[in-house]
């Protein structure tokens, strides 16, 4: 596996074997609760978990995704992002991130900016990337309970609100078309956020108190050519991610065809299996070039799926290159007055 590791750039089938064995290595692993949210086509979503994909693209590109969990559930998990990131000079990538996520009488909303430079290694680039933001998160004052949840300092009796900042960090390599690996770290400050309710100090009953959590993810994923004449393309890839108390593993397979459909299935440890299928508009619709549109549908696998419909995601994705203007070149013959 070392020896696969400090040739992968140089050899593609090395590249491969260093891929399946990292699944295996996480497929250990049990998954509990994650505090960042969850997206199944994680593979169109790679800048809100790596800053160092910031331009990875080439051009500009603009995501939009939005999920429904648990449906079945009231106060189910609801998730919106929009991410947007562009390359500039082939050197420097730059990125927007906005977040929100319902859940119950909790809302969180985050929105960052991340920088990235690419550099030269090998048959790849290296994008080395940062990211700075904020995050708020509130509380209604809606909460159902039997018991009488005024009681419990950690549950806010009233509305609440609060707002810190956040920071994060990552490097990906990639061989365009061919394949990526990544690794970053997201809210590194673990900062808390705290607010009053009723009039008490934080800490009292009745108050928010939420720490947030260093994250870690490792993401992967390879193109295989099947036939060499770009018909048929598998996809595999994995997104890893612990907060150091659990890890939940994504593992998915798709296949694309004449780079104008695909589908696949993704499995997301102890919690469920997915099926996904998208389209890419450029061949078919030349007005839309540069608009790929996606869907999944997540049947869950834990006690969840004997109450719940499961989860449906679509995803809307535009990239465009970076032209530049041509240079207005004028001629002057002392000939000519």
């Amino acid at each position: 596996m070392q020896k696969c590791t400090n040739f992968m750039i140089k050899n593609y089938n090395c590249m491969k074997k260093f891929i399946v064995s990292t699944a295996f290595l996480f497929a250990g692993f049990a998954a509990f609760s994650q505090q960042d949210a969850q997206w199944t086509q994680n593979m169109f979503n790679k800048l809100s978990v790596n800053p160092g994909s910031a331009g990875h693209n080439g051009g500009i590109c603009g995501t939009l995704l939005t999920r429904s969990q648990w449906m079945g559930f009231d106060g189910r998990p609801q998730t919106h992002l929009f991410s947007a990131d562009a390359l500039l000079g082939n050197k420097h990538g730059v990125g927007l991130t906005i977040f929100q996520d319902k859940l119950g009488i909790e809302t969180t909303f985050s929105g960052k900016l991340a920088y990235s430079y690419h550099l030269m290694l090998g048959p790849g680039t290296l994008g080395i990337g940062a990211e700075l933001g904020m995050i708020n998160k509130s509380f209604g004052d809606d909460f159902v309970a039997i018991d009488d949840y005024t009681q419990d300092a950690s549950i806010p009796n009233a509305n609440t609100s609060s707002m810190t900042f956040d920071a994060g960090f990552g490097l990906y390599y990639y061989i365009k078309n061919k394949m990526y690996v990544g690794i970053s770290s997201l809210h590194i400050p673990e900062t808390e956020l705290k607010d009053a309710a009723d009039g008490n100090t934080p800490g009292d009953v009745g108050s928010l108190a939420y720490a947030q959590s260093r994250h870690y993810y490792i993401m992967a994923g390879y193109d295989w050519d099947i036939q060499k004449d770009e018909k048929w393309i598998l996809k595999p890839s994995i997104l890893a991610k612990t907060e150091t108390a659990s890890l939940q593993l994504d593992a998915t397979v798709m296949i694309l065809h004449n780079k104008t459909v695909w589908g696949g299935v993704s499995y997301r440890t102890e919690d469920a299996i997915a099926a996904l299928a998208g389209v890419d508009f450029t061949r078919i619709v030349p007005s839309l070039k540069g608009l790929k549109f996606g869907v999944s549908y997540d049947i869950n696998t834990s006690a969840l799926g004997d109450h719940s419909s499961g989860g449906l995601e679509f995803m809307l994705k535009y990239c465009t290159n970076i032209v530049k203007p041509p240079v207005r070149e004028v001629y002057k013959s002392v000939r000519f007055l």
